[in-house]
């Protein structure tokens, strides 16, 4: 579809939701002026009217910066790889280049200034030939005009939800026709969203060879999985506690640890082969990305095999930037205490795992930890006693999984009253060290709970350690 046809099909949906909601106003205000209509229909028309017409008014646009603004000066060998790839394409440079602590790329317009978002992550994860290849892609919805329909598309789809949302408070049957439009907005708006995407992956391997871009959706794949673990299991728990670790720090060392990539690479693989096209998608599957630039020049290969750079390389003062790369998306006057990894199993974890025995004291008091394997056979009343705390009911497994989480958590707690630390590096299990000794106590308590390791062995284990008696709950 050509840039013409795109920017009249975008204007014409816009014009027809207008079109639909100035005639569902006017038909509810006729209504009014019909004789002996009910009180109560009149009342019902005038407030629908109303409720649509507030909610159709457009509001202003605002930009937040997403995160850390760079500049040349600062960045010259990232700008220098921008400059090469814009001048490739036969486009002008972005005004403005941010930073965010995303697995993602991206651009967009305010009025006739360029901007462009590059996510930190994508730059760990990648080497120089598929960031070119990404930087060729993201120019291309520049090249394609994508960026100047991107607003009205954006902008009526915002109008529709929050038509929507106004209509219900008011009335279910207002709703219908807007969420009949909208559902079919978002199929073709969606589906044109797709064809760019094609679109700028086919400018990209013409630019800089079908090779690169394939490898780097490959590579997007595993590391936007290898990121959502990393970001749920790492930083927001910290976030939540009121800490603010070094973001990009983390991710290098979970990126380090080979068993977790491995995990993530063979989910990866999984994805790519099992993902199917949604009319409601964006993008296209990467599957069928990849088969399409398959068809396509691979570009240049380095005979020799060897290793391309990271694309981190391109990146000057990564310590500035990743003090400040969570300043887009927390709120105003949220302050957070900056943390390094090293301390956050002490000043982080353990309070929060010291307070989650504390609630549920009354279930592992008087057990010790030689004796810990008796506790774990009972998981399922202490994570069912936990959620009921909590108000909430959960599955038998689920309350399992909390038991142990819980018998784990008693563990660490015990023995951090007893002068162990605790180490909670990304990727890695919690580890609870003392001198030369350490232990595991999750995944001891998931072998315990599997059978991996019998009453004998661990009673034996922790009398070495000096340990068998200590109690999870002092008495």
């Amino acid at each position: 579809m050509s840039l013409r046809a795109r920017a009249l099909l975008a204007v014409a949906l816009t014009v027809g939701f207008y079109l639909l909601a100035l005639s569902l106003i006017a038909g509810l205000v006729a209504v009014v002026f019909i004789p002996h209509v009910p009180v109560r229909l009149i009342f019902f028309c005038i407030v629908g009217a109303g409720a649509i017409a507030v909610s159709i008014v457009p509001r202003p646009s605002h930009f937040d910066p997403p995160g850390p603004r760079l500049n040349p000066a600062g960045q010259p060998r990232l700008f220098a790889e921008l400059d090469g790839v814009a001048r490739a394409v036969g486009e002008s440079m972005p005004a403005e280049v941010y930073v965010t602590p995303e697995m993602n790329a991206g651009v967009l317009q305010r009025g006739r200034r360029r901007v462009m978002v590059l996510g930190l992550p994508l730059m760990q994860i990648m080497t120089v030939p598929e960031m070119r290849a990404v930087l060729a892609h993201e120019f291309g919805h520049y090249h394609g005009g994508d960026t100047r329909l991107g607003p009205w598309i954006y902008r009526t789809r915002e109008t529709i939800e929050r038509t929507l949302r106004g209509l219900s408070k008011q009335s279910a049957v207002l709703q219908l026709p807007f969420l009949w439009y909208g559902r079919l907005f978002l199929r073709v708006t969606q589906s044109v969203s797709r064809q760019q995407e094609l679109a700028a992956d086919a400018l990209a391997a013409r630019t800089v060879g079908a090779r690169p871009m394939i490898d780097g959706l490959r590579t997007l794949a595993r590391g936007s999985i290898a990121f959502s673990v990393y970001w749920r299991q790492e930083v927001v728990p910290l976030l939540e506690a009121g800490f603010q670790p070094p973001v990009a720090e983390g991710f290098s060392r979970f990126l380090a640890e080979p068993d977790m990539m491995t995990r993530v690479g063979a989910a990866a693989e999984a994805s790519l082969a099992t993902a199917r096209a949604d009319p409601y998608d964006s993008h296209p599957p990467d599957a069928e990305r990849i088969a399409a630039l398959a068809a396509m020049p691979a570009g240049p290969h380095d005979a020799d095999g060897a290793q391309a750079p990271a694309a981190m390389t391109l990146i000057d003062g990564m310590e500035v930037i990743d003090s400040v790369l969570l300043a887009g998306i927390l709120k105003p006057g949220v302050r957070l205490r900056r943390i390094g990894w090293a301390e956050a199993g002490d000043v982080a974890l353990l309070p929060g795992l010291r307070e989650r025995v504390r609630s549920q004291a009354a279930m592992v008091r008087g057990c010790t930890i030689g004796w810990l394997s008796e506790l774990v056979k009972y998981a399922d009343r202490l994570g069912g006693s936990e959620a009921m705390a909590a108000g909430r009911s959960v599955t038998p497994d689920r309350a399992r999984s909390l038991g142990l989480g819980l018998a784990g958590a008693a563990l660490a707690v015990a023995l951090a009253d007893n002068g162990w630390s605790a180490e909670s590096l990304p990727g890695r299990p919690v580890v609870m060290r003392r001198g030369e000794a350490t232990l595991e106590p999750f995944a001891e308590v998931n072998r315990l709970a599997e059978g991996e390791i019998d009453v004998e062995t661990w009673q034996r284990r922790c009398s070495d350690l000096g340990i068998r008696d200590v109690r999870l709950v002092p008495a």
